[in-house]
């Protein structure tokens, strides 16, 4: 989540003398970053229904996880409208919450 977090916040224009990780999140085109909400989200999905293993009841495990997951990214789309040259969505909310979805998918044939 810390990961997330920070990925999620750094300005979207550099400026010069910025660190080159910056730069580098800076050029990322937003057709590829719309694919790593999906897919950031669907791991992060895996690993909370993983790090919740001791709520001995599944589905709630799961439920709890998803509510998690999709709150977190939610917050991260509210925080990224308080940083220079990012926006948040409700487009980037849904993305975030379809990595969700299809982490539990993938969670319910793992665990």
């Amino acid at each position: 989540m810390a990961l997330l977090a920070l990925a999620s916040l750094i300005p979207g224009h550099p400026k010069s003398g910025d660190p080159a990780i910056i730069r580098l999140v800076a050029k990322i085109p937003a057709q590829v970053q719309k694919i790593l909400h999906v897919c950031l989200y669907g791991v992060l999905m895996l690993l909370l229904v993983w790090t919740l293993e001791r709520i001995q009841i599944r589905n709630y495990r799961f439920l709890v996880s998803f509510v998690i997951a999709v709150s977190f990214g939610a917050v991260m789309e509210w925080c990224q409208t308080k940083v220079p040259g990012r926006f948040g969505t409700v487009h980037d909310i849904a993305l975030n919450a379809a990595g969700a979805a299809l982490g539990l998918l993938v969670a319910i044939f793992l665990f």
